[in-house]
């Protein structure tokens, strides 16, 4: 049961990070392709970012967390 678990959490982790990569990734072509000229038109872009970054060292926590589990 621990060993299924473990491979949920892997998988899941995986999704959330290829998803999360892709998000960061069209947020950073938004940034730059705006120049930002003002602090108001880049905080979505830079919020999501952050967000993202978020999201992926969730998703290597989680990846651990499924390798560990795995182990047991």
């Amino acid at each position: 049961m621990v060993r299924a678990l473990g491979y949920l959490f892997f998988v899941l982790a995986v999704g959330m990070g290829t998803v999360a990569g892709f998000v960061f990734f069209a947020a950073l072509t938004d940034f730059r392709a705006r120049g930002c000229p003002g602090a108001e038109q880049c905080s979505d872009a830079v919020s999501v970012m952050v967000l993202t970054g978020c999201a992926l060292v969730a998703s290597l926590v989680m990846a651990f967390a499924g390798m560990v589990f795995v182990r047991r």
